[in-house]
């Protein structure tokens, strides 16, 4: 059972991982038609309750999900770096939840390095932050690292080298 998202008065069992949390269906469903969808026939668990099984989702990352959705306090997020909002922008948008999507790209915004933003611009769609991001990686004068050519891929550092090269 997770210590803090296993609501006694929750309506959803939802087992991930190792780890049992029990939410609000409601809460769930409001904002996102896709799970309203799949949700809409959970099977019948322990005392009527509804089981769900989420593969292919960490349990932390829907810790970090359900933190927004349940914040501790309504004037501060409890997710604050880098990795927990990219986790809580990578369910929102699997999930098709636009409002999270939102306030994810908007809180993780000034978290991230150029690289980070060409890297989640493509990854999840947010062509707003490519072209400013690409300006900046191609007129810094560091070359790329390592790892930042690990993160964007062979075919993006070939573009980004060639642009860099035409300004020098």
């Amino acid at each position: 059972k997770h210590e803090k998202y296993f609501l006694s008065d929750g309506s959803l069992s939802i087992l991930v991982e190792d780890t049992l949390f029990k939410v609000h269906l409601s809460f769930l469903i409001r904002d996102s038609a896709l799970f309203e969808s799949a949700l809409s026939q959970p099977k019948k668990g322990m005392n009527g309750f509804h089981i769900v099984t989420l593969d292919g989702v960490k349990a932390v990352d829907f810790e970090r999900f359900l933190g927004v959705i349940y914040p501790s306090r309504f004037d501060k997020h409890d997710a604050s770096t880098f990795e927990e909002w990219s986790s809580i922008l990578h369910l929102a948008t699997q999930w098709g939840y636009e409002s999270i999507r939102s306030l994810a790209i908007r809180e993780i915004f000034p978290l991230c390095s150029p690289i980070d933003k060409i890297v989640l611009g493509r990854e999840y769609d947010i062509s707003d932050w490519l072209r400013d991001a690409y300006i900046a990686v191609c007129e810094r004068r560091e070359p790329i690292t390592l790892e930042e050519a690990r993160r964007l891929g062979l075919e993006e550092v070939v573009k980004i080298s060639k642009a860099r090269h035409e300004l020098r």
